[in-house]
């Protein structure tokens, strides 16, 4: 390239010269030898807890991470990543609560009360006579529903039902209201001179009386082929008494001071006979 010659022009205000003047050589300076800083180690930011879900609420973006500690503390104050979330989150923190253990949920269940237990009481297995020293006997779940209760020398027969209805019936007929089966049978009653309880109906039954003759025994007689008989030594007519308790029938030999009429021995042993109402049918025109 030539090299301008030409002078500068004076007569041109705006231009001063031609050639670009060039920057003046700084001086340099020597550093100075110095430790070189050892950056402290930034503690590591928690990392966001990926969302899997839907969010409804709450801010979408992660928060922000709590300053960085000192140094020499900073290895030991790394922050544990939070925990992921798999759910639907309609607001609120996306970490799920801890559950404590409930206090409840170590200790068993309350048992439940057990039923209480009747006495102790002769079976029909262990027992022939009813009289003053073995005047019960108690008869066996089996026993008291399968078959029938075959009472013979009764004369007289009274009932109550679990729906308070009572009836007597003897050799003269029936007074009070008469109790039947499902199957349109009588649940107590006479059949060739033996008083009959249906035992497969025996939840129908509450209590009832067997009343015989002075002088003479009643023989129980169950399907199994078991029996007994009921003896009064007194002189007086033997009565037998029927109580149910729950599955169980218990037979007891109850003692008289004398022979007493009917009507009298109802009211000790508090039956009424309920009043017989014969259904009709509607008239029709």
């Amino acid at each position: 390239m030539p090299l301008n010659t030409s002078p500068v022009r004076r007569d041109i205000d705006y231009l001063r010269r031609r050639v670009k003047p060039r920057p003046a050589p700084v001086a340099q300076v020597e550093p100075v030898a110095s430790t070189p800083a050892v950056p402290a180690p930034a503690a590591p930011a928690a990392s966001a807890a990926p969302s899997t879900g839907l969010t409804l609420g709450g801010p979408s973006t992660p928060a922000a991470a709590p300053p960085a500690p000192a140094a020499s503390a900073a290895p030991s104050a790394a922050s544990a990543p939070s925990a992921p979330s798999t759910g639907l989150s309609l607001g609120g923190p996306s970490t799920p609560a801890v559950v404590t253990p409930s206090v409840n949920a170590a200790s068993p269940p309350p048992s439940t009360p057990s039923t209480p237990q009747p006495f102790p009481a002769p079976t029909a297995e262990e027992v022939r006579v009813l009289d003053d020293e073995t005047p019960l006997v108690r008869l066996d779940p089996r026993q008291s529903a399968i078959g029938s209760l075959i009472v013979g020398g009764a004369t007289a027969i009274v009932w109550e039902t679990v729906e308070l209805v009572t009836g007597v019936a003897t050799a003269d007929g029936i007074d009070g209201t008469p109790v039947t089966t499902p199957g349109n049978r009588p649940l107590l009653g006479f059949d060739g001179g033996d008083a009959i309880l249906a035992l497969r109906h025996v939840h129908l039954i509450r209590r009832a009386l067997f009343v015989g003759t002075a002088g003479h025994p009643l023989t129980v007689q169950l399907f199994d082929g078991e029996s007994f008989a009921a003896a009064d030594d007194t002189g007086a007519p033997p009565v037998v008494s029927l109580l149910r308790i729950g599955s169980r029938l218990e037979l007891r030999l109850e003692p008289l001071p004398a022979e007493i009429p009917l009507e009298t021995l109802l009211q000790q042993f508090g039956f009424e006979p309920t009043p017989y109402v014969v259904a009709r049918e509607p008239r029709r025109r």
